[in-house]
């Protein structure tokens, strides 16, 4: 058995493999918060669908919606602009190694929590981080809920993902 194959045994992903991961997927694509957002809704969408956490760090509610600091941290070097190499190891984005190097990150999950930042991806990947920030701040969102509730930097509850999250699902 891996390493990274007993941390799926263990627990959630570390945050910043999510935005590894999502960073991998856009190929140089993504800027840093489409990756907040997009790890976001896969978080989401996991406790909805497999009632467990994709990763264990806070998230929240800031003006332009939900963020994860530990993953923020990790990426605001990038500003605005495009992230052009993963955070863990520094792999560019472009780089031939890319797709063995997301292969080893894809181990440190749990394989159906690994197709659900997929399918989020694959379904939200070409919106534009602005469309991403909206679809967060929708009225009755975790976001909303939180924010109403304590302003910025109120923590946005796992329970108010998976019940939102749930409802998203039933609705399509």
């Amino acid at each position: 058995m891996t390493q990274a194959r007993q941390q799926v045994e263990q627990g959630p992903t570390p945050v910043v493999v999510v935005g590894d991961y999502i960073t991998g997927l856009g190929r140089g694509v993504f800027t840093p918060m489409q990756v907040l957002k997009l790890a976001f809704l896969s978080h989401g969408y996991t406790l909805a669908i497999r009632e467990e956490p994709l990763f264990v760090e806070e998230i929240q509610a800031w003006k332009y919606g939900p963020v994860i600091p530990a993953l923020y941290e990790a990426l605001r070097v990038h500003g605005g602009a495009p992230v052009q190499h993963l955070y863990s190891c520094k792999t560019p984005v472009i780089s031939p190694d890319l797709d063995k190097r997301l292969e080893e990150l894809g181990e440190m999950f749990h394989p159906d929590s690994l197709a659900i930042v997929k399918k989020t991806v694959e379904s939200f990947g070409d919106y534009k981080a602005f469309q991403l920030s909206y679809i967060t701040h929708m009225e009755g969102s975790p976001w909303k809920t939180a924010y109403d509730k304590g302003g910025l930097f109120t923590p946005i509850e796992d329970d108010d993902l998976k019940s939102y999250y749930a409802k998203q699902l039933e609705e399509k």
